[in-house]
């Protein structure tokens, strides 16, 4: 289960909001790839609905980050530079530690038995090298983590970084040396959370964050086949 695919705050199921989780899916799922011009008008006409749900949804995406608007040209799928993508994993990492610190004051036995059965999947995806299955393990278990503090606001701030930064994400947080490594950092984080400790636990998720972003600016910095000796 993706970041995208957990449970949204329930809404009126409305025309309107049909065509957003629509686009939105569209984007976060790659079908849809930065740098895509939306035509609104065949969307209009894929969706069987009028020009405004259209829109209103990509009015709505653009304040998510998701759609940008260009002058004459139209509504394209946007693509984070370097410098807001990095602000977005800086931002992260203090929001989930936080998220994690205040969960651990709050944990039941019911969401450690959860983690523990998120762990022991992951082992077998790690394993079997699913990639496919280890982003959506990823995400599950962390949202299970950060739901447990009770902070609604907290964990919307949470998810809306998490959908902006999908496409990278799949990228870079399961890249093949990754997977091992991964894996032991989500095992120290509930170990954490079974000792009650809320500040190792936070470090713990802190450092996980961590991980990709170094991967990207790593990534970003290695020269390309074309220029390299």
């Amino acid at each position: 289960m993706s970041v995208t695919q957990l449970p949204r705050p329930r809404k009126l199921e409305t025309v309107g909001n049909q065509v957003l989780e629509h686009i939105r899916d569209a984007i976060l799922s790659g079908r849809l790839i930065a740098g895509t011009r939306i035509d609104q008008n065949a969307l209009a006409a894929e969706l069987g609905v009028s020009i405004i749900p259209v829109r209103e949804s990509l009015r709505q995406l653009e304040a998510e980050g998701l759609i940008e608007k260009r002058p004459y040209r139209g509504a394209f799928v946007a693509a984070p530079s370097m410098t807001e993508l990095m602000d977005i994993y800086v931002t992260r990492e203090a929001l989930e530690e936080l998220a994690t610190r205040l969960a651990v004051a709050l944990m039941t036995s019911e969401t450690l038995d959860s983690l523990q059965g998120l762990i022991h999947e992951m082992e077998s995806a790690t394993a079997a090298s699913d990639r496919v299955a280890l982003f959506d393990l990823n995400a599950t278990f962390h949202f299970t983590l950060y739901t447990a503090s009770k902070n609604a606001i907290l964990c919307q701030l949470i998810e809306s970084l998490w959908d902006r930064s999908t496409v990278y994400r799949r990228r870079f947080t399961f890249m093949p040396e990754r997977a091992a490594q991964a894996l032991a950092e989500h095992q120290e984080i509930l170990a954490a959370c079974r000792r009650g400790d809320a500040e190792a636990a936070g470090r713990a998720v802190r450092k996980n964050v961590a991980q990709t972003t170094k991967a990207i600016a790593d990534d970003h910095d290695r020269p390309s086949p074309e220029t390299s000796e």
